[in-house]
């Protein structure tokens, strides 16, 4: 991502970002940082979603947690929503 990247939160990120614990927090935390950064990093998984959610990404923030995202543009993704595999695809 270049440098000037914004980053917004839709409200619905926020609402699962309080549900996860303290632990959960910090992974998604490194796992934007290196996301933002755009280092070569394959464990975040990056990918294009299917379905419901065809028009958002995802990356992985470790373990079985995944975050959401829209591409706006090359400058700027809103956070669509975050949670474990099965909080996400109910």
């Amino acid at each position: 991502m270049p440098l000037g990247m914004q980053i917004e939160t839709h409200k619905q990120y926020d609402k699962t970002w309080f549900k996860l614990n303290r632990k959960q927090q910090l992974q998604v935390l490194a796992a934007l940082k290196s996301f933002i950064a755009k280092q070569p990093n394959p464990s975040l998984r990056i990918h294009k979603l299917k379905g419901s959610y065809k028009s958002q990404y995802s990356f992985s923030a470790g373990g079985d947690l995944r975050v959401h995202y829209l591409k706006i543009d090359d400058t700027r993704i809103v956070l669509m929503m975050v949670g474990t595999h099965s909080q996400l695809y109910r």
